[in-house]
C-alpha cells in the first residue's frame, strides 16, 4: 500500500467544502460537454483530484480524509450547482469507499495500492453469475448502469454465488449434482482492467454519469477479494456486517446530487431576475418588480432550502448512530420517508422556477434544462421509490414485519 501523504496538511469538513465550492466554475464550464460525451470531462476528474475530493472518505491510513456523512454532502450539494452528473459520479466514488471495510486486509491494501485518489463504481442488484471454484470465484455476465465505470479503477458488483453448499449425498455417479444448485448472494471486487464496457447508457437526463455497463467472460476473483457467507473467514480489521447507518449514508450520497441540481436551478432563475429578465405580455418590464413573480420565487427557494436542510440533518443523525450495530426499522423507515421528501420539495421547486423563467429555460443553451432533467432522471432512482417508501412507513408504524422493500 502507498504510504500515506504524512506532508499533506490534514482539510477540515470546511476546507474540503470550500474546495469543492472553488471547483463550481470549471465544472459549470465543462457541464455541456460533460453530457455530450457522456461522462465526466477529464478536466473535471482532474479537478476533482487535485482539490483533494477524490480521497474525500479514503481512510486516514490509506492518505485520505475519512470525511463523515454531512461533509461527504455538502460537497455534492456544491458540486452539483454546477454539474449534478458529475456529482453523481463523485456521490458513487466517495459513497463505496467505506463499504470496503467489508472486505479482508490483503483486498483493501490491494485497492489502495494505486494510492489514495483510487475509486471504484458499483452494480449492487445480482446480476451475472458466480460459481465457487478452488481458487476463488469465477464471475460472467453483465451489470448494467455503473455509473463512473468508465473512469473507476476497480467495480464491486453483486453475484448470485452458484456452488455453494454442495452436498456429496446428492451427487449422481458422474460427481455432477443432482437437483437445483443453492445459490448465495455475494459481492465481488473486480479491476475494471478485467472487465469491459458496453455502451448502453443514453439517458434523456443525468447523461454524463457514464453509467454504462460492465461486462465479464469468466473473470476470476480470488477469495480475498469475494464478501460472501460461504466464503467468510476471521479477518483482522473486517467489518462482517455493515451499520445499517452506513447504508442508508450511501444513499444520501445519491440524493445530495438530485437536491444540489435544484439549487442550481435556482441560481441560474434568480440570476435572470436579478438581472432584468421581464415577463413578456405584461406590464412588468423586469419580472422582479412583479408582488407574484417575487412570491413564486420565494417558495422556491424555501423548498430547496428545507430538502438542504434536509438531507444536512439526515446526515448528521447518520453520523451519530454510525457506530449502533443496529436501527429500529421505524427509524430507518422514517429517515427514508425525510429522503423522499426531499426530492418532492426539490421537484416542485424546480416546477415554480421553470414558470418563473419561461420557455427559453428549455433552450439547449440554457443550463436551467439541464438541471431539470438531471434532478428528474436522479430522483427516480430506485432508492427513492416514493410509494414502496410509503408502504414501508405505514408498515412499520403499524408493526407489520416484514418490510416489502430489500433495501430497508
Amino acid at each position: 500500500m502507498s504510504a500515506p501523504l504524512s506532508a499533506t496538511p490534514p482539510l477540515s469538513g470546511q476546507d474540503l467544502v470550500a474546495a469543492a465550492t472553488s471547483l463550481r466554475p470549471l465544472l459549470a464550464a465543462h457541464a455541456e460537454r460533460t453530457e455530450s460525451e457522456r461522462r465526466p470531462t477529464p478536466e473535471n476528474l482532474d479537478g476533482l483530484r487535485e482539490a483533494g475530493l477524490l480521497r474525500l472518505t479514503t481512510p486516514r491510513d490509506a492518505g485520505g480524509y475519512e470525511a463523515d456523512t454531512r461533509t461527504q454532502v455538502d460537497v455534492l450539494l456544491e458540486l452539483a450547482r454546477a454539474c449534478p452528473s458529475t456529482a453523481w459520479v463523485m456521490a458513487v466514488f466517495s459513497g463505496l469507499k467505506p463499504m470496503l471495510r467489508m472486505l479482508s486486509k490483503p483486498a483493501r491494501a490491494e485497492f489502495y495500492e494505486g494510492g489514495p485518489d483510487t475509486v471504484a463504481c458499483s452494480v449492487a442488484s445480482l446480476n451475472g453469475q458466480g460459481r465457487l471454484t478452488g481458487d476463488g470465484v469465477r464471475i460472467s455476465g453483465e451489470w448494467a448502469v455503473a455509473s463512473g465505470c468508465e473512469d473507476a479503477q476497480w467495480a464491486l458488483l453483486g453475484v448470485p454465488l452458484h456452488g455453494v453448499g454442495r452436498s456429496d449425498d446428492h451427487r449422481q455417479g458422474d460427481g455432477t449434482q443432482d437437483g437445483p444448485q443453492p445459490v448465495q448472494p455475494a459481492t465481488v471486487l473486480v479491476p475494471t482492467a478485467d472487465l469491459w464496457v458496453k455502451d448502453t447508457w443514453h439517458a434523456v437526463g443525468m447523461r454524463g454519469t457514464g453509467s454504462q455497463s460492465l461486462v465479464a467472460g469468466d473473470v476470476l476473483v480470488p477469495l480475498h477479494r469475494v464478501v460472501a457467507a460461504a466464503v467468510a473467514t476471521p479477518q483482522d480489521g473486517v467489518t462482517t456486517v455493515f451499520p445499517p447507518a452506513g447504508k442508508l449514508a450511501m444513499t444520501l450520497a445519491l440524493l445530495a446530487p438530485v437536491v444540489g441540481a435544484a439549487v442550481g436551478a435556482r441560481d441560474v432563475v434568480q440570476e435572470a431576475l436579478s438581472n432584468g429578465r421581464g415577463v413578456m405580455a405584461t406590464v412588468y418590464a423586469r419580472a422582479a418588480d412583479s408582488p407574484s413573480a417575487r412570491m413564486w420565487l420565494a417558495d422556491a427557494t424555501h423548498l430547496v432550502d428545507r430538502a438542504v436542510r434536509s438531507v444536512q440533518d439526515t446526515a448528521d443523525e447518520l453520523d451519530a448512530a454510525m457506530t449502533a450495530d443496529a436501527m429500529p426499522v421505524l427509524q430507518r423507515s422514517r429517515i427514508r420517508m425525510g429522503m423522499v421528501s426531499a426530492v418532492e420539495d426539490a421537484r416542485s421547486a424546480m416546477s415554480r422556477l421553470l414558470d418563473l423563467h419561461g420557455t427559453s429555460g428549455f433552450s439547449d443553451a440554457n443550463p436551467l434544462q439541464r438541471f431539470w432533467r438531471d434532478m428528474e432522471t436522479g430522483s427516480r432512482h430506485i432508492q427513492f421509490n416514493p410509494f414502496i417508501t410509503r408502504e414501508d412507513h405505514g408498515r412499520a408504524l403499524l408493526g407489520v414485519e416484514p418490510p416489502v422493500s430489500l433495501l430497508l
